[in-house]
């Protein structure tokens, strides 16, 4: 009997105390944060409307390039781009975007 008390109020205690679960931002958030930015300035009349992480290239020690691909809207049309996010691993500093217009709008 005090077994089976015991087992409930463990069991009542794991539900009442709360879970702090912080998801950790992946290592590619700031660069993208910097693609969208960076797009926002050179195509300012065109909406990011879709962000698409498409992985990190290895270059060398000091550079590394994050790939992305954005949909960009304008007057109810849109289009695809890829943005390449070059940087400096040793020094967590941009180098240079990149962009390679692969859709034209539709």
């Amino acid at each position: 009997m005090l077994q089976k008390l015991i087992l409930l109020l463990s069991i009542t205690v794991l539900f009442l105390v709360p879970i702090n679960v912080h998801a950790e931002a992946p290592s590619y958030a700031k660069w993208g944060k910097i693609a969208i930015e960076e797009t926002t300035k050179k195509y300012p009349d065109q909406q990011v409307t879709d962000y698409r992480y498409d992985g990190k290239v290895f270059i060398s020690d000091v550079r590394e390039q994050y790939d992305f691909e954005f949909t960009l809207k304008q007057n109810g049309q849109s289009r695809e781009i890829r943005v390449y996010v070059l940087v400096n691993p040793q020094k967590d500093k941009l180098i240079d975007v990149k962009y390679d217009e692969i859709e034209e709008f539709q």
